[in-house]
């Protein structure tokens, strides 16, 4: 881990590392338990699916049920002979991903047809008083939100968006005594700049959908007052003069045990700014404290460094941040975001699974739909390459028949905070690194996790078979979200449980965007 009078920053750049003004990589949010070795939880993963012998003994009830079944699976054995359309399969075809612009053709999600067969093997399920569990170890659950709905309209993201909310409520994932946000609910009660940014935009998100009201004791003003006074007297780093790098959502004081001996995270700062932004521009008479509240800190003194960087960087999180802090440096960094988005467009392509070509960049699903859903300067050439990711996950799983949604979060039996990336500068594609890593992870593609609000975004923005599906394979496997949506799942049906601010804020935005552009 590099230290200097820079940053330690999230996301970093093979090709940018020498000229980069930080390594560009976000730490784990959640460090709960120590790193342990990636080979050691597949080995583990792997002995849970041992058999262990039984003496089977039946009861007259199971012995109905039996024969039941057994008759069962002769009838579903002749609607087989029918045509039928499986909900984990769809009919998108990817379009040609040379033209950078194109946009996908949804098969309508109102039209799907779940097939006799599959309505069958649900009666079965109803007879017998069981669920059907897949090859991993979750439980396939009844039809949720999204399965359920007839049409994918701006009533049924109201219901998502609620959901989402509910994370962000007292005691759940905000302190009730300092109103400040936990980033992993009661099992993580601390928070980065990032967190605090992910918070703010949910609050707003939250007004703008009439989840909450302005008034009262915890309505949007009085969270956001909370969060502004904090901000306002929060203690800094006495070597720095700069925040740490998590605070305690329970006391609004630093967390030593979790902080790095870094200056300032440029990454979580340039998220922060993002959000502090957007509020300024949802509310012009916060305009003073929040100039205020930015001026703190010497800031000021990073922005040379940003401005150099933009000039080489292929990075889609450098876009993003670098976005934050143009709007409050625009005379010196108005430019940096469009460079990095040129840099990108510019870098050569690599295609992947046939048709579908993406620019070498650093890309990864996170800041590009945080782009997407919350910055106000969405051209045609952020929204295309939003459109190349989408379609390049769309042709992996028609290709591949393994559902994918790539992004970055927490692991299974691990600590490790994973990243995902669509594709990197070398040109490779679909590769997994653990945070801090620039090391390729072994995983398998059964493996690769199927991450929440990554499909909720593909969901919002093009509305397709293969986006309702995803959604739908990680409803039924995934906890019921009447606290928030939970992270994720693989193809084998494992589940990552963990709620966060992360994914609840993403989908809140993804519901936002979605009942804005269709009303």
């Amino acid at each position: 881990m590099k230290k200097g009078i820079t940053t330690h920053l999230k996301r970093y750049s093979p090709v940018t590392m020498t000229n980069a003004l930080v390594n560009f990589k976000k730490i784990c949010s959640l460090p709960l338990v120590r790193l342990v070795s990636l080979e050691a939880s597949l080995e583990a993963e792997k002995k849970k699916g041992l058999f262990r012998l039984n003496h089977w003994r039946f009861s007259r009830k199971a012995k109905c049920l039996t024969v039941v079944a057994i008759v069962a699976v002769l009838l579903l054995s002749a609607f087989e002979f029918f045509p039928k359309q499986n909900v984990d399969r769809d009919n998108v075809v990817p379009q040609n991903g040379d033209n950078s612009t194109a946009t996908p053709s949804p098969t309508a999600a109102a039209n799907e047809d779940n097939g006799s067969s599959s309505n069958l093997t649900q009666w079965i399920s109803e007879l017998t008083g069981s669920k059907e569990q897949t090859s991993g170890s979750s439980w396939v659950g009844s039809p949720g939100l999204i399965q359920s709905a007839q049409t994918i309209n701006s009533t049924v993201w109201m219901e998502v968006a609620a959901n989402a909310w509910a994370y962000f409520q007292l005691g759940v994932g905000v302190n009730p005594i300092t109103g400040l946000p936990y980033a992993g609910g009661l099992t993580f009660e601390a928070f980065t700049d990032w967190d605090l940014g992910v918070y703010i935009q949910a609050v707003i998100d939250a007004q703008e959908l009439n989840l909450t009201g302005t008034g009262g004791a915890w309505g949007s003003s009085a969270r956001i007052d909370k969060v502004l006074t904090f901000l306002e007297n929060r203690p800094l780093n006495n070597a720095t003069n700069y925040p740490w790098q998590f605070y305690d959502a329970t006391t609004g004081k630093e967390a030593y045990s979790v902080s790095q001996e870094a200056t300032v995270d440029i990454t979580d700062t340039g998220r922060l700014f993002v959000a502090l932004s957007n509020l300024i521009n949802f509310n012009s008479s916060l305009a003073p404290q929040i100039i205020t509240i930015v001026g703190r800190c010497n800031y000021t003194a990073l922005v040379p460094g940003i401005e150099s960087d933009s000039l080489t960087s292929v990075n889609i999180y450098s876009y993003y941040v670098y976005s934050g802090f143009a709007s409050f440096w625009p005379n010196q960094l108005s430019n940096a975001p469009i460079n990095i988005l040129n840099n990108i467009l510019s870098a050569g392509n690599v295609t992947t699974y046939g048709n579908v070509s993406l620019p070498k960049g650093q890309i990864s699903c996170v800041p590009l739909l945080c782009s997407v859903f919350e910055l106000d300067n969405n051209n045609s050439q952020l929204m295309g390459l939003m459109n190349q990711v989408y379609l390049a996950h769309e042709a992996y799983y028609n290709a591949t028949r393994q559902y994918v949604a790539f992004g970055e979060g927490n692991g299974f039996s691990t600590s490790a905070y994973l990243d995902e990336w669509v594709v990197l500068p070398n040109g490779d594609t679909w590769k997994i690194t653990a945070s801090g890593s620039s090391s390729y992870l072994g995983i398998n593609q059964s493996n690769y996790i199927i991450y929440n609000y990554v499909a909720f975004g593909f969901l919002s923005l093009y509305n397709t078979m293969f986006a309702r599906n995803t959604v739908i394979y990680l409803e039924q496997r995934l906890p019921d979200p009447s606290g928030g949506y939970a992270e994720g799942a693989d193809n084998s049906g494992n589940v990552v449980s963990m709620v966060g601010s992360n994914t609840n804020g993403l989908i809140l935005d993804a519901a936002l965007y979605y009942i804005q552009n269709n009303p």
